[in-house]
């Protein structure tokens, strides 16, 4: 039984791969900063909130309890 062929994205070089991943993570950092400052936090506050130890999943978390005024 011939194996099936591997989809043409795992065919292509791990550079195309790594490079899509810098995109995808620049749109998304770009989005956070834009939800930030639209709260009222500066990248620079996020940056030292994440220095901090709080997580990705917290900052967020904190950025949409300001959205409702719950601080």
């Amino acid at each position: 039984m011939k194996p099936w062929p591997p989809p043409e994205s795992l065919r292509q070089p791990c550079e195309d791969f790594v490079e899509k991943d810098r995109l995808l993570l620049e749109q998304a950092v770009e989005k956070v900063v834009r939800f930030g400052q639209q709260v009222g936090v500066t990248p620079e506050e996020m940056i030292r909130l994440l220095d901090s130890g709080i997580s990705i999943g917290e900052l967020l978390g904190f950025l949409a309890s300001r959205t409702s005024g719950v601080v």
